[in-house]
């Protein structure tokens, strides 16, 4: 049974260097524009900032001003905005779904305002609109911008570990990012192969996109699972717990040093059978 299907967008613990070897050759090709203004969520081919993750990371680090008023307060935190690529590579509809302070929601908007044109997305062989997202950590007195501390929990969490944030700087935003071991096949393999659908939710039709953070330890341990978006409890929890029997991943690197980064995940829960017959008293 297939549970789900499982997108891996543009996040703080991106897996696209694969894709864009992949897709390099698609890309040289020329490709219609879709006359539908349909906005995709799942698209065949994901848009992409030009040039990639690490391009887009030297962009956040080069753009970004930590706002005064902000600092003299101590205010940290995770900003994360949805917004949609439009067909020409531009950004539009803008919509934050984890807040911070405001002046770093603020920061962080005008970040991605201010980006260049991404490339768009692609389905069915055409150019499309397509939604994505853009995780940005704030943290003071580090030289690497978006990186720092976990956000105040709001629900469980799964292996928390408190000092490996008291005791650690925890990046976002590193040279090279951590990795699933066998890669991103093998990470949705993983999650398709342990996670288990909750039955009331899938006897109630319930779906949902469930957005999760974790650290990677610099010894590739992973720890302080979190829900940072989620639409049911159930397929929260449920999320969380697969994520916690995931083995080491291969740590990430800052300046030739293994380092803690802190990864966003999210895991689509789609019902694509009957759901179960309801429970009846006897």
């Amino acid at each position: 049974m297939n549970i789900g299907k499982f997108l891996f967008v543009l996040a703080a613990c991106i897996l696209i260097g694969n894709a864009v070897a992949k897709q390099s050759a698609v890309m040289a090709q020329e490709v219609p524009v879709s006359k539908s203004d349909k906005v995709f969520e799942n698209p065949d081919i994901i848009p992409m900032y030009t040039g990639g993750s690490a391009e887009m990371h030297r962009f956040i680090a080069n753009t970004l001003k930590y706002p005064a008023d902000a600092r003299e307060r101590n205010e940290q935190g995770l900003v994360v905005y949805t917004f949609v690529v439009e067909k020409d590579g531009t950004l539009s509809d803008f919509n934050i779904i984890h807040r911070a302070d405001p002046l770093l929601n603020e920061e962080a908007l005008r970040i991605l305002q201010a980006m260049p044109p991404w490339r768009p997305a692609r389905h069915n062989g055409e150019i499309v609109r397509a939604e994505t997202y853009v995780p940005m950590y704030f943290r003071l007195n580090q030289n690497v911008a978006a990186s720092g501390p976990a956000v105040q929990p709001t629900r469980n969490y799964s292996k928390t570990d408190p000092t490996i944030m008291e005791d650690n700087t925890i990046y976002t935003i590193v040279d090279k990012m951590p990795q699933y071991t066998y890669g991103e096949s093998g990470l949705s393999a993983f999650i398709g192969h342990n996670i288990r659908y909750p039955r009331e939710a899938r006897q109630e039709g319930i779906e949902g996109r469930i957005l999760c953070s974790f650290i990677v330890g610099n010894d590739g341990a992973i720890s302080n699972i979190e829900v940072v978006e989620g639409t049911n409890q159930a397929l929260n929890d449920e999320a969380v717990r697969v994520l916690g029997l995931m083995p080491k991943w291969i740590p990430g690197e800052n300046n030739g040093e293994k380092v803690h980064v802190k990864c966003l995940l999210p895991i689509d829960f789609v019902i694509d059978e009957e759901p179960i017959p309801p429970l009846t008293s006897k």
